[in-house]
């Protein structure tokens, strides 16, 4: 266990055992679909947090907590942001790397919170896997309206975490840096292998935030070339994933998933955790709905962007211009 984890564990206790925070007590279970091992998580408390919003005074202002946070929170204190532990907690030691000033959750990433999502991600050492995500936009599936990124330790007793790895370990002759898309996904996505090597190298702050930057905006291009080839606005909302290996952008078309089971439909609010491969619910009604579906990946691919049919043909004629171009 690293310094850094062991110091969040401790804050995150004694929040715990202090009421400044809420540990929520959960029920996991895989299920194999799309060739994917799912993690669902039964989390019964998430229904009695929805409904104490709902009960909430209509025109009641709403806190922002980001703002004078509970210094029982506050992991650590950056230049321009701040490590929080997250109030409620589905994870333990679930942390939030928010602004100091309030930034919009529709503003894109930049460079400098890239580096201090990866420096959380490594500091919590190399044999904890670990996820940092963040939620762009209305359809993206954000809570918050202040920006914030966030990182969660993931459980090591699933072989693979998060269980995308999974499929990104099955890429064929995969090249670091090379921007892919995953064949068994069947919405709009792209996905870039980290070098290790290079990260590694990098001796100092701006060296790997210019590496993370790059792959970055290597994706986010890549991505606004599948919007418009799928004929899809630009300003759409997204999910960003990064764990130590990789980096991945799925754009959003709606925040909420609906199925059905047993003549009755469950929706369900997905946030790049759903991309990642975990989805949580708030009843044992609507985990026996998850078990029931026939492909998992039905649901994301209601709240992302299905393959255009022309996609291909797009990208096909687009690679060759590019190489015509080269000529």
């Amino acid at each position: 266990m690293s310094a850094f984890t062991r110091e969040v564990q401790k804050k995150f206790d004694a929040a715990k055992e202090n009421k400044d925070l809420v540990s929520y007590e959960t029920t996991e279970i895989e299920k194999e679909s799309g060739g994917m091992n799912f993690i669902l998580s039964l989390v019964p408390a998430l229904a009695e947090k929805a409904k104490a919003k709902q009960d909430k005074k209509e025109g009641e202002e709403k806190h922002n907590p980001f703002l004078n946070p509970n210094p029982a929170l506050v992991v650590k204190e950056l230049d321009n942001h701040m490590i929080l532990l997250n109030k409620f907690s589905v994870t333990p030691c679930h942390l939030l790397i928010v602004t100091k000033e309030f930034k919009k959750q529709t503003d894109p990433i930049l460079p400098d919170e890239l580096y201090e999502a990866f420096k959380t991600i490594k500091d919590f050492g190399s044999s904890q896997p670990t996820l940092a995500f963040y939620n762009c936009g209305p359809n993206s599936g954000a809570s918050q309206g202040h920006k914030h990124i966030q990182v969660i330790p993931l459980n090591r007793d699933y072989e693979f975490q998060p269980p995308l790895k999974q499929l990104f370990d099955e890429i064929y002759d995969r090249q670091i840096g090379q921007i892919y898309a995953i064949n068994k996904l069947p919405f709009v996505h792209v996905i870039i292998g980290l070098d290790n090597n290079i990260i590694r190298a990098a001796k100092d702050r701006e060296s790997l935030t210019n590496y993370l930057a790059q792959m970055f905006f290597g994706i986010l291009d890549a991505m606004f070339q599948q919007l418009r080839e799928n004929s899809l606005p630009l300003d759409t909302s997204y999910n960003f994933l990064m764990t130590q290996d990789f980096m991945m952008l799925v754009p959003r078309s709606k925040e909420t998933a609906t199925i059905e089971h047993k003549g009755k439909q469950f929706e369900f609010s997905i946030n790049s955790l759903g991309f990642s491969g975990s989805i949580l619910c708030k009843t044992e009604e609507e985990l026996e709905a998850l078990k029931a579906q026939e492909n998992l990946m039905d649901m994301l691919t209601q709240v992302g962007v299905a393959w255009s049919p022309d996609s291909e043909k797009y990208d096909a004629e687009r690679q060759l211009a590019e190489a015509a171009e080269l000529v």
